[in-house]
Parts: C-alpha cells; structure tokens; sequence
C-alpha cells in the first residue's frame, strides 16, 4: 500500500513539474523581465510588417525601447485599455471583412496568437498615444520658416513642362480609314469633344477626350514627342494597337509648383523631422534613466 502511494505521487510530483513552464528571461528593463517567448512573437509581428527576418539581439533593442515607452505610459495613465483593443480588433475585422473564423485563421496563417496580437495592438495604441503627450503637441512649424524652406529648396518644386491634351483614340480593328475620317472633320472644324464621345476608346471618351494637363514624360514616347516637341495643335499618330488623334491647348514651359499648392507638404516635411529629432532626444532621456540588463 505504501508502495501504491509513493509510487502515485511520484507521478504526480512528475506530471506536475512536466506542466511547469520556465520561461527563459532574454532581458530585464527597470525590474521587468522580457521573456524569450515575447522576443520570438515580436520578430514575428515585424517579420510580418516589413518582411525583415532580424536577428533576435536587433529585436531586442526595439522592444527594450518599447517597453521603456510602455512603463512611461503607465505613470501617464495612457495605456489602451481592453475596450479600445477589442473596438480597434472589431473595426479591424469589419473593414477587412472577416468573420470570428477567418479573424482566427488570418492570425494562425501568420504563426501569431490572439493574445499576443492583443498586446502589439495595445502597444501600438499606447505608444501613439505617448507621442502626442510627450513630443507632437510640442512640435509646431510656423509659416515664415516653411517660406523660407520654399526660398531656399526651390529646385525641389520644379515641375517639368506641361500640356493641355484632348485625345481620341480608334483601335486598329476599326480600321484607319475612320481614324483618318474623323481627324479630317477636326481639322476642318467640327467638335473634337462631340467626336470623342461618339468613337473615341481611349480615357476620358465621355468628357469629350480631355485628359488635362499632362506633363512631358506622362505619355507613349511618339505622342509626348508631338506635344512637346512641335507647336502642332492637332495631330494625327499612328502605333500598332490604333490610332491617336491629338489636339493640344495651352503649353507650360518647365516652372515651379507656386508655393500655396507645396506649402502644407513642406510644412509636413519639417514637422516630421522636427518631430523625430525630438523623438529620438526624448528617447534618449529614458534609456540614461533605465536600468537595463540584457541576458542573451
């Protein structure tokens, strides 16, 4: 009897430090531990965002970063709570059309768990949300220096020459003596725009042919040859899939974008730099803070 009994503990002292799991700490960020598991799931989610498969150690760093970044929430009291995680899982799913089971399948297909998707959603939400408090509601770009951005970087705005086209295309099938037909009536004045409509297969066919202004290089070489190489107003060109009839307003020598039509992508342009200088000083300042050990 004694012999049953040690014998079925044995087996459940055995069973039971068999469902024990001892996971492996890769690092340790401000008392923290990272575990070799949340290391492998995060080079999974980057893997699957930018099709990078990075060493384990380069991984490290991003999430040592990150992890600094989530403690900093902690204090603001902005992590993501689980009702903003699941709307965001829910909205995800409708926009991408997926049902329970195909939310379930997409996961598996990309070897990612629902629980550690959970965790990357909440990260990227909480981290967004760190941004704003701490750097971009503190970045701001005024007018006089995008001004002085556009005075100083005009070559970045030149835009290259540009014509008003209108243009009705026949396909070779229908044959060239109706091509021929219709540019002849053009020539002698009936309306290009009332011709489009009625045979042109080419774009725009319904607005009369009109493609807009089109810059040097936006057409098939022969017809950018005709409407920037010539003054002609109408041409006739013929290629192997059809015939192109052109008729061509107004031409824009090469000149710059005028600064009300760039000033918002210049401002853009500074306020992401200024925003990512402060980022990084900002990060820095939490890394000289931390107490990190790295166990790997």
């Amino acid at each position: 009897m004694r012999l049953l009994l040690f014998i079925g503990m044995f087996f459940w002292v055995l069973s039971t430090a068999q469902a024990v799991v001892i996971e492996k700490i890769v690092a340790v960020v401000n008392g923290k531990p990272i575990t070799l598991t949340e290391l492998q799931e995060r080079a999974i989610f980057i893997k699957n965002a930018t099709g990078q498969d990075l060493p384990l150690r380069e991984v490290l760093k991003k999430v040592i970063m990150e992890e600094l970044q989530m403690q900093e929430a902690e204090k603001l009291g902005l992590v993501a709570s689980d009702d903003v995680v699941n709307s965001y899982i829910e909205n995800f799913k409708k926009e991408n059309h997926l049902s329970d089971e195909e939310f379930k399948k997409f996961l598996e297909e990309r070897g990612i768990t629902l629980e550690a998707y959970r965790e990357e959603i909440r990260r990227r939400i909480t981290i967004n949300r760190l941004m704003n408090y701490e750097i971009r509601m503190h970045v701001a770009v005024p007018d006089e220096e995008v001004k002085e951005y556009y005075k100083t970087h005009k070559e970045e705005f030149k835009r290259p020459p540009a014509a008003e086209v209108w243009l009705i295309f026949i396909p070779k099938e229908e044959g060239k003596a109706l091509a021929e037909e219709i540019f002849a009536k053009v020539a002698g004045g009936f309306s290009f725009e009332a011709l489009a409509k009625k045979y042109s297969k080419g774009p725009n066919a319904e607005r009369g042919g009109y493609l807009g202004f089109v810059e040097r290089g936006e057409l098939l070489e022969d017809l950018d040859k005709v409407v920037f190489d010539s003054d002609k107003e109408l041409a006739f060109v013929e290629r192997p899939e059809g015939y192109y009839i052109l008729k061509v307003g107004k031409r824009l020598k090469e000149n710059y974008a005028p600064f009300e039509k760039v000033k918002e992508q210049i401002r853009k342009k500074l306020l992401e730099e200024r925003t990512e200088k402060r980022y990084q000083k900002w990060l820095n300042t939490l890394l000289d803070k931390a107490t990190i050990k790295i166990l790997m």
